[in-house]
C-alpha cells in the first residue's frame, strides 16, 4: 500500500478484520440455527416413523426456536407418545398439505376424525395449525396481517388453509 497514509492503511485493515469477524460470527450463528432445526426435524421424522417432514413443521425450519416450541406443544397436545406407529403416520399425513396448500385434515376431516386419530386429537391438530398460522403471520414481515387464509367449515370444525406456510423460505 504505497502512497497511502499509515493511519488510512491501519483503518482499512481494522475495518477488514472487523468485517471478517462479523461475517464469521454470522456464519456460525446461521450454522447453529440450521443444526438446531435439523435436530428437531430428525426428531419429528423419527417420532412419526416417516421419511419426510410434514409441511406444518417444514415451514418453520427457518425459526428453530419456534419450530422446537411448536413441535413440543404439538407432541404433548396430540399425545403422540401413546399412539401406535400406524396412527402416528396418519397424524403426519393430517398435517401435510395437498397441491393446493390445504392441510389433509381440512381436505378430509371426517376420514381423520373417524380413524384411530379420533375427534379429540383432530381438534388438537386443528388448534395447533391455527396457532402456528397466527404466530407465523405475526412474526412474518412477508405476509400482511390482513391477508387471512381461507376458512373451510366442516361440521363443527373450522380448518384454515396454509398460504403463509407454503411460501419458499
Amino acid at each position: 500500500m504505497t502512497g497511502v497514509p499509515l493511519h488510512v492503511a491501519q483503518a482499512m485493515v481494522q475495518h477488514s478484520t472487523t468485517t471478517e469477524h462479523a461475517e464469521r460470527a454470522e456464519c456460525g450463528a446461521e450454522r447453529s440455527r440450521r443444526l438446531a432445526a435439523e435436530t428437531v426435524l430428525v426428531d419429528i421424522t423419527e417420532t412419526f416413523g416417516i421419511s419426510f417432514v410434514p409441511d406444518l413443521f417444514a415451514a418453520l425450519q427457518a425459526r428453530p426456536a419456534y419450530l422446537e416450541a411448536a413441535w413440543e406443544l404439538f407432541r404433548d397436545d396430540v399425545d403422540l407418545d401413546v399412539l401406535d406407529a400406524r396412527t402416528r403416520r396418519i397424524v403426519a399425513l393430517a398435517i401435510t398439505t395437498n397441491a393446493s396448500g390445504l392441510y389433509q385434515i381440512a381436505a378430509l376431516p371426517h376420514a381423520f376424525c373417524l380413524s384411530a386419530v379420533g375427534p379429540r386429537r383432530c381438534e388438537a391438530i386443528v388448534s395447533t395449525i391455527r396457532m402456528v398460522q397466527t404466530f407465523d403471520r405475526y412474526l412474518s414481515d412477508r405476509v400482511p396481517l390482513h391477508n387471512t387464509p381461507a376458512t373451510i367449515l366442516s361440521g363443527t370444525m373450522t380448518v384454515l388453509t396454509s398460504p403463509a406456510l407454503r411460501r419458499p423460505i
